[in-house]
């Protein structure tokens, strides 16, 4: 077949690993696939406020000038797919955005945005696919006020995911952007989940079909177990992402490492990520945390490696890759129960689960594993045997079959 992926960015986020993996096993299997991307994407920067587009604006500026002065920096993802880069993405636009998107049997949409875009593609481009990877309403899950009405409206065993599909904000520019993603759900296009929550947000908040759910994989070659060296260290090492997203939970990781330092003071603490300036402080991270800059998949398994607890406390997922990859790399791993994590984690056997948003558990889940070394060891090598069975062949497999059904 003759697949053509549309993303909204090529960024090194963990949607756009999906797009890669599923692109690269995909022609790996025999298929003619292609990555297409926008060097605009107007659709998400009409929703900026004018402090959004200049902050921007910047990071665009930085990237350029970091590029042309490191250009032997690696790219966030390599593929051997055909890599298609188009002016912009806009709905407005799409008959003549498709111009350069190459005929094939099946385009697939990768995000919100990307599928208003195939929506409007002539049908030439082939069967219209929407792999949906989130529940993209950003705005709305950093806003404290939404999620204390999701869970006022929470019924019964609903998770908190689910409810936030009746929360109606109360802000209009959070209204407008809301709907704009939903609207997405309900547009004539087959689609897929990488979970079964975001099956159920779906087809049960929005009365939608979805033809089948494909859980991520896990990249083996990159991410793997280097060596078992890291339990001579003397001071346990934790590790957790670095993101100013309120969802992302950053702050309430923050807080518990503080909580963790206060009763452990040779404990060791890291965040990664990405920060526009090389000098740029850092929001709300204290000095005593160590800051790694991320711009390759090497360094990230390095960075995995070298320590023995992951933390990860967001307030949803769609289906975290991260702490799958830290679990390839021995970790053992720490995070809330929440959707994107509860559907495949196993409190105390594969990793250790604590409510959301509340850092005091957080921190006295991390503090025991401090405390017990066997136990560290238990969770980290269950979590390591566990994550083996989340394959990108087998993910490609069932994609494959999917569309192979759809263009039947």
């Amino acid at each position: 077949m003759r697949i053509t992926f549309v993303l909204n960015h090529i960024d090194r986020v963990g949607g756009v690993r999906v797009a890669f993996e599923y692109a690269n096993h995909l022609q790996k299997r025999g298929h003619d696939v292609s990555i297409v991307h926008p060097a605009v994407n107007l659709t998400y920067l009409k929703r900026l406020s004018v402090l959004g587009l200049a902050i921007w604006a910047l990071s665009k500026v930085i990237t350029y000038i970091r590029n042309a002065l490191h250009r032997d920096r690696p790219q966030p993802f390599t593929t051997q797919s055909t890599l298609i880069k188009i002016p912009a993405l806009h709905p407005r636009f799409a008959r003549s955005i498709e111009k350069n998107v190459p005929d094939a049997d099946v385009v697939i949409a990768t995000a919100w945005e990307t599928a208003y875009d195939i929506d409007r593609f002539s049908v030439k481009k082939g069967q219209k696919v929407y792999l949906i990877q989130a529940y993209e309403i950003w705005d709305v899950l950093n806003n404290l006020e939404c999620w204390t009405e999701a869970k006022r409206l929470r019924r019964g065993n609903d998770s908190l995911a689910l409810a936030m599909a009746d929360v109606i904000p109360k802000q209009s520019r959070l209204r407008e952007s809301k709907t704009e993603v939903e609207r997405s759900f309900s547009l004539p296009l087959k689609k897929i989940t990488i979970a079964n929550w975001l099956k159920k947000l779906v087809e049960d908040k929005f009365g939608e079909r979805v033809e089948g759910v494909i859980p991520d994989g896990v990249n083996f070659d990159v991410f793997f177990r280097e060596s078992d060296s890291l339990e001579e260290d003397e001071h346990v090492k934790i590790l957790m992402p670095y993101s100013p997203a309120l969802s992302k939970g950053f702050n309430d990781g923050i807080e518990a490492f503080k909580l963790i330092k206060a009763r452990y003071p040779d404990a060791h603490f890291a965040v990664f990520g990405r920060k526009l300036l090389v000098n740029a402080e850092l929001h709300k991270v204290p000095e005593w945390v160590e800051f790694h800059n991320i711009y390759s998949d090497t360094q990230l398994r390095a960075l995995y490696n070298d320590f023995h607890v992951f933390v990860l406390p967001s307030w949803l997922e769609g289906f975290a890759l991260p702490p799958m990859e830290a679990m390839a790399c021995g970790c053992a791993v720490v995070t809330t129960d929440s959707s994107g994590f509860a559907e495949y984690l196993t409190n105390g056997e594969t990793a250790c689960l604590v409510p959301m948003q509340e850092p005091d558990a957080l921190a006295q889940s991390v503090c025991k594993l401090i405390e017990d070394a066997n136990e560290r060891r238990r969770v980290a090598n269950n979590g390591y045997e566990f994550v083996k069975r989340f394959t990108w062949d087998d993910a490609a497999a069932k994609l494959e079959a999917i569309l192979k059904n759809l263009n039947a």
